[in-house]
């Protein structure tokens, strides 16, 4: 009995030290990355998690071809859109989603799946698809080590989302109609009080739109409240339209301004910018 009681008391003892140990955090093989990409009017956000080759073949072998992958590790990869999307001609509407892939040889299969909390693909029910799109990869001239996702090739309206691991690359292309939105804002906003007359014109200077609105709504800037800022616009703007002799007086204008500017940097700045439209103008120098 006491050899039992003697026993009983060392087993307790020693799962009460286990209990008491330090848990350890040790580094993962396949670390979580998160990445907040502004995109059009909004943004995309990918989280995932990045496995590495270390010596290993990561398609046709670790990743058997023909096989929903998680694209990634452990959890699912989440994708989230700010607004809506395009994916091959498909509308994808603002959300989350999990983005999984087929890869093969040739071709892969990229798909957006609305079960966001599946853990890998082992739970992967077809029926909750939103998309699935082909693509082709192409052959990197030298392998990546980890996994990486990333957004690449901004423009103001479309981006590719890019699968790179081992030798292997696939993009997905994605658009969005920033325009719509922007001019919706723009009208909207010129009822209101405070109306965005410069910020507005540089989106049509930008965007190659008729730039006769553009020039009214910074002479009603000018007007409300005169500034070498709202003349300099004034200027690309009539330059932009090939009015060089009112560019020049209106880069003028602002270069007079700007003189009485104590902050020697934007000072310095908007002459140098009111110089490459007078330059671009043909004024004499």
């Amino acid at each position: 009995m006491k050899h039992f009681a003697s026993f009983l008391a060392t087993a307790l003892l020693l799962a009460t030290a286990a209990q008491a140990q330090t848990k350890l955090t040790a580094p993962p093989l396949s670390p979580t990355t998160r990445i907040h990409q502004n995109f059009s009017t909004s943004y995309i956000d990918l989280t995932y998690s990045r496995p590495s080759l270390r010596g290993r073949t990561a398609f046709g072998s670790l990743v058997p071809f023909g096989t929903v992958w998680r694209t990634g590790a452990n959890t699912i990869t989440k994708l989230r859109f700010g607004e809506e999307v395009k994916i091959n001609g498909q509308a994808v509407p603002a959300g989350a989603y999990a983005l999984l892939t087929i890869p093969d040889a040739k071709e892969w299969t990229f798909i957006l799946n609305r079960d966001t909390a599946q853990w890998g693909s082992y739970e992967y029910k077809p029926a909750l698809d939103v998309l699935r799109v082909k693509a082709k990869p192409t052959k990197l001239a030298a392998p990546v080590e980890t996994m990486s996702l990333s957004v690449e090739n901004l423009r103001p309206n479309a981006a590719d989302l890019v699968v790179s691991w081992d030798r292997t690359q696939v993009a997905l292309p994605l658009t969005a109609d920033p325009d719509r939105m922007v001019m919706a804002q723009i009208e909207q906003a010129m009822k209101g009080e405070k109306k965005p007359y410069i910020t507005a014109a540089q989106y049509y200077y930008n965007t190659g739109k008729d730039l006769t609105p553009a020039i009214g709504w910074v002479d009603e800037a000018i007007k409300a409240s005169p500034s070498y800022y709202g003349y300099y616009w004034k200027a690309k703007l009539l330059q932009k339209q090939g009015k060089s002799k009112e560019a020049i007086e209106a880069a003028n204008k602002s270069l007079e301004l700007v003189k009485s500017d104590k902050n020697e940097v934007s000072k310095a700045e908007y002459t140098r910018l009111n110089q490459e439209v007078l330059a671009a103008a043909g004024a004499k120098k």
